[in-house]
């Protein structure tokens, strides 16, 4: 699904964050990591930071993640990004 809108307005987010904490524009398993910590678990980002994030997904009812077999972001629907988070979650 291309990116754009609030999507793009996400990814965009996300990228500053990896670059400002990870000093790279997209951390290996980084849509993992903030998902986290929009669920409360803050060892990253601070109060505000996470919560930009989540009001981000839920005005575009998805989250950006990347498709590591092309090395391209690809927006998925939040539905669809819970299930993949609760199967492959790392946490």
């Amino acid at each position: 699904m291309k990116i754009t809108g609030k999507a793009q307005q996400l990814a965009d987010v996300m990228v500053q964050l990896s670059i400002k904490y990870y000093a790279t524009e997209w951390m290996m398993g980084l849509e993992f990591e903030l998902w986290n910590e929009v669920l409360g678990n803050l060892d990253l980002l601070s109060k505000s930071e996470a919560v930009k994030l989540k009001d981000l997904s839920i005005s575009c009812d998805g989250w950006v993640m990347m498709n590591y077999s092309n090395d391209n972001l690809e927006f998925i629907s939040l539905s669809g990004w819970k299930n993949k988070f609760r199967e492959k979650s790392p946490f």
